[in-house]
C-alpha cells in the first residue's frame, strides 16, 4: 500500500531518528532518511529509502541542496531534522538570497520543521538562552557570560570574585555536558582554551536537586507533544542511556509543561525542543535548551501517535482539525548496549543494583520487537565513530556529532566570495621587480595565482634554478618557502641555547639524522597555497568541496610536489578540519598568540594601559606611510628605511632565517595592497624610528613586517608603542589581532592567548619515500617539539 504522505528525516545516526522513523511509519507515512555517515536508522523496516549526503558542518550548502533534492525527488510533505544539522539547514535557508539558491532550496522553505536560524541561535547559545529566560521572567541560574580570555583571567585571578557558593562553568556551545566543570565554593576558575566573542564561556550558579528533562513538539507557538522524564542512567557524565517518564498526574509535570508552553508561545516556535531542568525545594529551574529532538522521543510508543504532533505543519489538509496534544505512554526506555556498558558503574548500593536489574527489562530502543538493529549495523556505526575520533582528535562521544554540530559558525554562501585584487597584483609586481630574490634575498621561488571558490590566492613553488642541495644545506632559504628551514634550521639555532652540553650533543645528533631524512624525502619540494612570502598568511573561509577540487587540480599540475598551506589555525575557522578531511596532514608549526581586540577588554589590561601612556607621553606620533599616486608606493628613502628597521629587529637581532626583505618588497606590498604601513615618526626631526606593515582579512589583522631602530635605548619603549599601535589598529578595524609568535610572555601580559598554528600538507600522490619523510617530521614534531613548547610555555 502506498503511504499517504512522505517525511524526510535527517540526522539518521541518532537513536531518536530511529524511533521517530518508526512512529511516522506507523502513522502511514513513507519515511526517507539522510545522513553523512552509515547509521542506525538505515537498517530499520520503517525506512523506505536511505541516502548518504554531504556533511552538514563542512559542506552546508551542498548538504542543504541534497536534502532539498531528496524532498523534491520523493515529493515529500515534511522535512524533519533531528540533530544539530537543524542549525545548518535553517542557516542556509536564511542566507539563500546570498547564493541565488531560492529555487534549489524551495522544498526546504516550504517543508522544514524547524525554527528560523536566529531563533535556533538564541536557544542553542547558552548565554543568549539565559538572557532570553531573563527577559521572559522564567526561572534560571544566575549566569555571567565571559567573552574574552582577558576577562576570564581577571575572574580567575580573583578566584570566586563576587560569586558565592558552588558554580558551573561551560562553553556557550557544547553538548552532552562534556566540557562542563563544577567548582566548589571558593575554587578558582579553570584555565580554558580559546574564549572569544564568538566562543564565550559561562559562569553559572550551581543548582542542585533532581535532574529532569523534557521533549516537546511545537507548531506556531503551541505545544502538540510533550513528555517530562528523568535521565536515570548516563554514559559516564555524558549522554543519558535510560529514561523514566514522570507521570502526568505529578504536579512537577504540569509545572514543566507550563514552562515549555511559555517558551514556545513567546517565540512562536515551530520545531522540536527539549529543556534540561532541576527540581529543587523552590520549584523548577531551567538550565539549558536543546532545540532539536531529544531522548524523550523514546517514551512515545506505537499507540501514542507521535506523528500527529507534526500534522499541523502539513498544509495540504485544511479541513482536518488541529492535532490534539500528544502524550507519551512508556514508563521507561533505554539504549540497551550503552546501558549494559555504563549502567554497572552507577551501582553503589543494593538498591542501585535492584534498579539496574529492573531497568534491564525495559524496552530497548535498539531492539524493538519486529525492528531490531542488527549487531553488524551497531558495530559499523561504532567503528565510524572510532575512526572519526582518531582522525579528528576528539572523544568518541564528540565524534558522534563532529560533522553535524554547530558552534556559532557562519554559513559561507557561494555569492560570499569576492575576488580580492591583491593576489594577481602581488605576483605581477614581484615579477616586475625581478623575482622573489629581489624582494627577499633568501627566498628563491616561483609565484603564481590559484583560484578557490572565487578567491584568488598567491602560490609558491620551488624555483628550478636553485639546486636542491643548496636549498637545504649551506644556504638555507627562509622558512616562508622552506619547511626544512622552519622545522630544522630554526631548531639548530635554538640548540645553542641549551645549558646542558649532553643535551646539546643529543639534540644535534637528532637534528642531523632528521636533516638527512628530510633531504632524502625532498620535503622542501612543496607548493604552498596562499603564500605571500610573509610570516603569517591570512586565509579565507573556503568550502570543503572547493578545497578538494583545488587539491585534485594541483596534484595533477604538480605531481612531484607536496601541496601545502602555511599559517593554518582553527580560531574562528573550520579550515584545519576541512584540510584534514581532504587528506592533508596537520603538522604543528609554531605557537602563535591571538588577542581579541574587537571589544574593549584588551585596552584595559594593565600593560596595555602603560604602553598607551608611553606612546602618548613620547615625542612620537603614528602616521600612515605616504603613497605616491604615480607609483603606488612610498618614496625610495622611506621604503629603504622601513626595510632597514625590519632588518635590524627580525634579521640582525633574531635570525637570518627570517625573510630578508628589501625596499623592493615594501614597494611590491604597497602597490599590490598586500600590506599597509604605519610609521612611528619623531615629532621634532620627522625621523622614522619604528614601523609596522599590516594586513586585515577574514576577521584578523596580522603585522608581518615590524621593526624599530634597535640602536636607540630600550627606555624609549619603541616596541611597546608599536605593540599598542598594532592592537589599536586591529580594534579600529573591528577584527582580532593575530600576534604571530615570539616574546610570548610580553604578549600574554597584554591579553594574548596562545594556540598552535599548523602547516597542512597533502602527500598522497607522492612516492612512498617522500611521504615517509613527512610522516617522520610529523612524529618528531608532535612527540618532541610540541611537548617542549607546552612545557616551556612558549
Amino acid at each position: 500500500m502506498t503511504p499517504s504522505r512522505t517525511v524526510v528525516l535527517t540526522g539518521a545516526r541518532a537513536p531518536v531518528a530511529l524511533d521517530l522513523a518508526r512512529r511516522f511509519a506507523e502513522a502511514d507515512w513513507g519515511v526517507i532518511i539522510a545522513d553523512s555517515e552509515p547509521n542506525l536508522t538505515a537498517g530499520s523496516r520503517a525506512v523506505q529509502r536511505a541516502y548518504r549526503v554531504p556533511s552538514a558542518r563542512f559542506r552546508p550548502v551542498e548538504f542543504a541542496r541534497a536534502i532539498a533534492g531528496i524532498a523534491r525527488r520523493h515529493q515529500s510533505d515534511l522535512i524533519v531534522p533531528t540533530c544539530e544539522e537543524t542549525f545548518w539547514l535553517s542557516a542556509v535557508l536564511g542566507a539563500e538570497h546570498a547564493g541565488g539558491l531560492e529555487r534549489d532550496l524551495a522544498p526546504l522553505r516550504d517543508q522544514l520543521f524547524a525554527p528560523a536560524s536566529d531563533v535556533l541561535a538564541r536557544l542553542h547559545h547558552k548565554g543568549r538562552f539565559a538572557a532570553l529566560l531573563n527577559e521572559r521572567g522564567l526561572p534560571h541560574p544566575r549566569t555571567e557570560v565571559i567573552s574574552s580570555a582577558i576577562e576570564w583571567r581577571k575572574r580567575r585571578a580573583a578566584s570566586a570574585g563576587h560569586w558565592s557558593g558552588a558554580r558551573v562553568v561551560k562553553p556557550a556551545f557544547s553538548r552532552f555536558g562534556t566540557r562542563t566543570v563544577v567548582l566548589a565554593d571558593g575554587e578558582p576558575l579553570p584555565d580554558v582554551a580559546r574564549i572569544t566573542a564568538d566562543q564565550p564561556w559561562l559562569i553559572q550558579e550551581r543548582v542542585t536537586g533532581r535532574e529532569l528533562c523534557t521533549y516537546a513538539v511545537a507548531v506556531e507557538g503551541r505545544l502538540t507533544a510533550f513528555v517530562l522524564y528523568e535521565p536515570v542512567s548516563r554514559a559516564g557524565s555524558g549522554a543519558a542511556v535510560v529514561f523514566e517518564r514522570v507521570a502526568g498526574s505529578n504536579p512537577v509535570h504540569g509545572a514543566a509543561r507550563s514552562l515549555a508552553e511559555t517558551l514556545a508561545a513567546g517565540l512562536d516556535l515551530t520545531g522540536q525542543f527539549g529543556l534540561d531542568l532541576m527540581e529543587t525545594d523552590a520549584g523548577l529551574t531551567i538550565l539549558e535548551c536543546n532545540p532539536r529532538a531529544t531522548s524523550g522521543i523514546h517514551l512515545f510508543g506505537s499507540a501514542d501517535r507521535l506523528a500527529e504532533a507534526f500534522r499541523p505543519a502539513v498544509a495540504a489538509e485544511p479541513d482536518r482539525p488541529a492535532a490534539p496534544h500528544v502524550t507519551a505512554s512508556r514508563d521507561v526506555a533505554r539504549l540497551g548496549v550503552p546501558h549494559l556498558l555504563y549502567g554497572p558503574r552507577g551501582v553503589r548500593s543494593v538498591g542501585d543494583a535492584a534498579d539496574f536489574v529492573r531497568r534491564v527489562t525495559a524496552p530497548d530502543v535498539l531492539r524493538e520487537p519486529g525492528d531490531r538493529v542488527a549487531p553488524t549495523t551497531l558495530a559499523r556505526s561504532l567503528l565510524v565513530q572510532l575512526r572519526t575520533a582518531r582522525t579528528a582528535g576528539v572523544s568518541v562521544l564528540g565524534a558522534s556529532t563532529h560533522d553535524i554540530e554547530w558552534n556559532g559558525e557562519p554559513v559561507r554562501m557561494p555569492a560570499d566570495a569576492c575576488p580580492p585584487p591583491w593576489a594577481d597584483a602581488f605576483v605581477d609586481a614581484v615579477a616586475r621587480a625581478g623575482g622573489t630574490r629581489e624582494v627577499a634575498t633568501n627566498v628563491d621561488a616561483e609565484l603564481s595565482v590559484v583560484e578557490i571558490g572565487g578567491e584568488r590566492l598567491p602560490m609558491t613553488v620551488p624555483s628550478p634554478r636553485r639546486p636542491r642541495a643548496r636549498r637545504t644545506a649551506a644556504d638555507p632559504q627562509s622558512y616562508v618557502v622552506s619547511p626544512v628551514t622552519h622545522y630544522l634550521h630554526y631548531a639548530r639555532e635554538e640548540v645553542a641555547e641549551l645549558r646542558s652540553r649532553s643535551a646539546r650533543l643529543a639534540a644535534r645528533g637528532l637534528l642531523r639524522a632528521l636533516g638527512a631524512a628530510l633531504a632524502l624525502s625532498h620535503v622542501d619540494d612543496v607548493a604552498f597555497v596562499g603564500n605571500a612570502l610573509v610570516s603569517t598568511n591570512l586565509h579565507p573561509q573556503v568550502a570543503e568541496a572547493e578545497l578538494a577540487d583545488l587539491t585534485t587540480a594541483l596534484r595533477s599540475e604538480h605531481p612531484r610536489l607536496a601541496i601545502g598551506w602555511r599559517s593554518v589555525h582553527g580560531r574562528g575557522s573550520l579550515l584545519p578540519e576541512m584540510l584534514r578531511r581532504c587528506g592533508y596532514r596537520l603538522i604543528p608549526a609554531r605557537s602563535v598568540l591571538f588577542t581579541d581586540t574587537r571589544g574593549t577588554a584588551w585596552a584595559r589590561v594593565r600593560d596595555t594601559v602603560r604602553d598607551r601612556a608611553v606612546y602618548e607621553k613620547s615625542a612620537y606620533r603614528a602616521r600612515a606611510a605616504v603613497i605616491d599616486p604615480a607609483t603606488g608606493m612610498s618614496s625610495l628613502p622611506v621604503r629603504e628605511r622601513i626595510a632597514r628597521l625590519y632588518t635590524q629587529l627580525y634579521v640582525d637581532k633574531y635570525s637570518r632565517l627570517n625573510p630578508r626583505y628589501t625596499a623592493a618588497f615594501i614597494g611590491v606590498a604597497q602597490q599590490s595592497g598586500l600590506l599597509e604601513f604605519v610609521l612611528l615618526e619623531h615629532e621634532i626631526d620627522a625621523r622614522i624610528d619604528g614601523v609596522f606593515g599590516f594586513r586585515v582579512a577574514d576577521g584578523f589583522l596580522a603585522a608581518p613586517v615590524l621593526g624599530y631602530d634597535t640602536a636607540l635605548p630600550q627606555e624609549c619603549g619603541l616596541y611597546r608603542m608599536l605593540s599598542y599601535l598594532v592592537a589599536r589598529t586591529a580594534h579600529e578595524n573591528g577584527v582580532q589581532l593575530h600576534n604571530s609568535s615570539g616574546v610570548a610572555e610580553f604578549k600574554r601580559n597584554r591579553g594574548a592567548e596562545s594556540e598552535f598554528e599548523y602547516t597542512a600538507v597533502y602527500t598522497r600522490h607522492l612516492p612512498w619515500g617522500h611521504r615517509a619523510g613527512w610522516r617522520l617530521l610529523e612524529t618528531v614534531v608532535r612527540k618532541v617539539a610540541v611537548p617542549l613548547v607546552l612545557r616551556e610555555g612558549l
